[in-house]
């Protein structure tokens, strides 16, 4: 592989890694991650097809309490992550904003859109404080930080007299950039509310939500390039979590409208999620790339597959990845970036013919292969993603094989220099 390609790509690849709106919203998606999975098994509770259990559920009153529970947490999912990005990001700049991520609120709530009927007076409507709401989320997230930067950063402050405590004194720092969060706040609501959207949130989510779902949702290779690139990176040592994570919102938001669909016994609407993507590719691949290791000859390679094949099983790739090494390993290029495009294809090919049903959208990282697939509510998702991983470690075998030769030849070059 030529140098001077390599060191491009891996330079871009640490600018990505480094960028600091990306690590935002990348993390701050992430922060939101326990919510996202108590909403996702209230959901699946509420909507497992057991007649029994449904029965059960029904009579003692607990359907309608794990609805509630589901929409208290993926219900509200704009809300958490706009206040999780902009605590996240206002720390990667540096910021000491305690209150940032309230401010960022501020915003949200302010160009949120009110709904009027002549029963109920003007009422505050649910749709964006959702899915619907995480990427107007992120964006108000960042003005929200951005705007307090540039009021702190020109020293636009009060500041306390000597020995104020700091809770008092960070209260007042905090004072002028809330004004003018305020007063932005103001002019973006009146702006949007002279345009034929209304709203600003109308407008984010006709103009950039919905064609990124139907972009990501509907398109099964656009989903496979994401996780090439991912894969990628990792060739050149950087984790690409920032890829993924990046497009996490749009992936979320599709697995709640499946838990929501699943929840009330509908079909579900999406191939496509957070959970279909982590189930066909780390859930299935790493444990794969580890058994593969652990059939070599080599000394080197049997160990890393000792080492690594537990962890690999419950999504952790480091060990596997700079101990075959893959990084920087030509052998190992082919089937390390294009073997999980191949699960996605494959995965989303039997799902929308029907074989398999489609995930429920119960995203649970860091959980063993089969687990994913009855967790989401279905046997024959757990033996596709057996029939993935046994298909894995036959397209791996031919590279790794090479590989194992290779450090059967050092470790035979240093027995002989031993000697």
């Amino acid at each position: 592989m030529d140098n001077k390609l390599l060191d491009k790509l891996g330079a871009f690849a640490s600018r990505m890694d480094s960028n600091n709106v990306l690590q935002g919203i990348s993390r701050g998606v992430m922060g939101v991650l326990p919510i996202i999975i108590v909403g996702a098994f209230a959901s699946l509770f509420v909507g497992l097809p057991i007649p029994a259990w449904q029965s059960f559920i029904a009579s003692t009153g607990l359907n309608t309490a794990l609805s509630m529970l589901a929409n208290g947490a993926s219900g509200m999912l704009g809300v958490f992550v706009c206040a999780s990005v902009a605590h996240v990001y206002a720390d990667r700049l540096g910021l000491k904003a305690k209150a940032i991520n309230i401010l960022a609120l501020v915003l949200y709530f302010g160009l949120l859109p009110f709904g009027q009927t002549d029963e109920l007076g003007t009422f505050l409507p649910i749709t964006y404080l959702g899915t619907q709401g995480m990427i107007i989320g992120i964006l108000l997230a960042l003005l929200a930080v951005h705007i307090y930067k540039f009021v702190i950063d020109r020293n636009i402050v009060i500041k306390m007299p000597a020995g104020t405590p700091p809770y008092v004194s960070d209260s007042f720092t905090a004072l002028i950039p809330a004004f003018v969060i305020a007063a932005v706040t103001l002019v973006l609501r009146m702006v949007f509310a002279a345009t034929l959207w209304g709203s600003a949130f109308d407008f984010v989510y006709a103009m950039l939500q919905a064609p990124l779902q139907s972009i990501v949702g509907d398109n099964i290779w656009t989903i496979i390039l994401l996780y090439i690139l991912f894969q990628l990176v990792w060739v050149f040592g950087i984790h690409g979590g920032f890829i993924t994570g990046t497009f996490a919102p749009i992936l979320f938001g599709l697995d709640a409208m499946n838990q929501a669909a699943f929840a009330a016994g509908q079909a579900i609407p999406n191939v496509i999620g957070m959970a279909f993507s982590y189930s066909m590719t780390t859930a299935v691949f790493y444990p794969a790339l580890a058994v593969a290791a652990l059939l070599c000859k080599s000394e080197n390679l049997k160990t890393v597959g000792k080492i690594s094949v537990v962890p690999a099983f419950f999504g952790i790739s480091e060990p596997l990845v700079f101990g075959i090494p893959v990084v920087f390993n030509p052998i190992m290029f082919v089937p390390f970036v294009f073997t999980p495009a191949i699960n996605l294809l494959l995965g989303y090919g039997a799902i929308s013919l029907g074989l398999v049903p489609a995930y429920a959208g119960v995203t649970v990282f860091n959980v063993p292969m089969i687990a994913t697939g009855l967790m989401n509510g279905s046997l024959a998702l757990a033996i596709l993603e057996v029939v993935l991983f046994v298909l894995d470690v036959a397209l791996i075998l031919p590279f790794m094989r090479v590989q194992d030769k290779r450090h059967l030849a050092e470790e035979a070059a240093a027995a002989e220099d031993a000697e």
